[in-house]
């Protein structure tokens, strides 16, 4: 039988099929459905006959289903079966959108890979250079200066190792775990090769702790009893140092923006010193720039030549690196004299030659005086 035969043969077996029904709005009945190849709606009655909407006749054609079956053909694409259902495929196809990385290419979920898990963040600084009767508690209050210390479990005191010999003895090295990462970084540039005690010769090295990988004991892979009891005091633990974080932060942060970027620091030099050597000044300027740039940039260096407590005032681009300058430089030594590092507090004013406010008439007029002297010698140096 050919396929003509066949689809007269479906009409007439069909003519008392019922008609779809008569509405203008197709999209909001269920069983119209469009059809984008023909650009035509099609109609599928209860009974599994499908209709086609004419535009130009304004009037359903009902279709043989071996046109219909042909029609199919003609629009199908290469791999795709078309008597699979539409909804399952936009449902696994979505599927497949959202949960790419956690399924294979059927659709199973991945089990996750040990090799792509993330390190613990490393919060330790090692310390070495120490002398040999230093203690936990000089090192907890040196190095807290620079952030939280992880407090350990059991004693409740700072996470803070003294490293002893076979005997017994400090070997003078030291482990300090902060509470955050971030810590070690501040306390690696502000302590690294500093005096522990100000006092004495005792330069030590800080630097970020190195720990090497090792593999569990099968003790550590099966009991998992005191994880299990000491979660609980780990959650407590670690919601104290959060909240003693946040005091940690707020002071240095409303500190900085109350007073701004600009550290005074004083005994950087004598009178009498500046009187005897013209040229310190020009040299005292550019030695405390380049020793303040090592804790960030460095936009002014200004010195008060008129202040006999050796005033040096130095902004930074930014506070964190004034606050950080005030650590590293309050209480350090320079030409015999013990610095003093401070936030300007805005009040203060310093007096520097040059500076008319401060100057008294008579000051002035003898500025002025040498100003003029200057000159004359130097236009009569052009003279022919």
């Amino acid at each position: 039988m050919s396929v003509n035969d066949s689809i007269k043969n479906e009409a007439l077996a069909k003519e008392k099929s019922p008609l779809p029904p008569s509405s203008s709005n197709f999209a909001s009945d269920p069983h119209m459905h469009f059809v984008e190849e023909t650009g035509k709606w099609t109609y599928t009655s209860e009974d599994g006959n499908t209709w086609e909407y004419n535009e130009e006749q304004q009037q359903w054609c009902q279709m043989a289903k071996v046109l219909l079956k042909l029609q199919q053909l003609a629009y199908s694409v290469p791999g795709v079966d078309e008597s699979e259902p539409a909804n399952p495929n936009i449902r696994e196809k979505r599927k497949k959108v959202y949960t790419v990385d956690d399924t294979d290419q059927n659709g199973k979920k991945k089990k996750p890979n040990n090799s792509q898990k993330k390190k613990p963040a490393n919060t330790s600084v090692y310390v070495s250079g120490l002398p040999p009767d230093v203690t936990i508690e000089e090192l907890a209050e040196v190095f807290s200066k620079y952030g939280v210390l992880l407090e350990d479990l059991n004693s409740g005191g700072p996470k803070i190792k003294l490293y002893k010999d076979d005997h017994d003895r400090l070997k003078g090295d030291a482990l300090v775990t902060y509470f955050k990462e971030e810590s070690v970084l501040l306390a690696c540039q502000l302590l690294d090769e500093t005096d522990l005690r100000p006092n004495e010769a005792s330069k030590i090295r800080v630097q970020k702790a190195q720990f090497k990988e090792k593999m569990p004991k099968p003790s550590e892979e099966t009991n998992n009893n005191l994880v299990k009891q000491d979660k609980k005091k780990v959650q407590k633990k670690l919601h104290q140092l959060e909240k003693k974080l946040d005091w940690f932060e707020a002071e240095p942060g409303k500190k900085a923006e109350r007073y701004s970027k600009i550290v005074i620091l004083k005994y950087m030099f004598t009178l009498e010193e500046l009187e005897n050597d013209v040229s310190l000044i020009l040299d005292l300027k550019e030695d405390i720039r380049e020793e303040c740039q090592k804790l960030g940039e460095v936009t002014n260096v200004v010195l008060y030549d008129k202040e006999p407590d050796g005033i040096v005032s130095v902004k930074f681009k930014d506070p964190l690196s004034a606050e950080a300058c005030v650590l590293k430089m309050n209480g350090r030594f320079f030409a015999g004299r013990k610095i003093e590092a401070e936030i300007f507090d805005g009040k203060q004013k310093y007096q520097k030659t040059g500076s008319k406010s401060n100057e008294t008439e008579e000051e002035e007029s003898a500025r002025l005086e040498k100003y003029a002297k200057w000159l004359e010698q130097d236009n009569g140096g052009h003279q022919p």
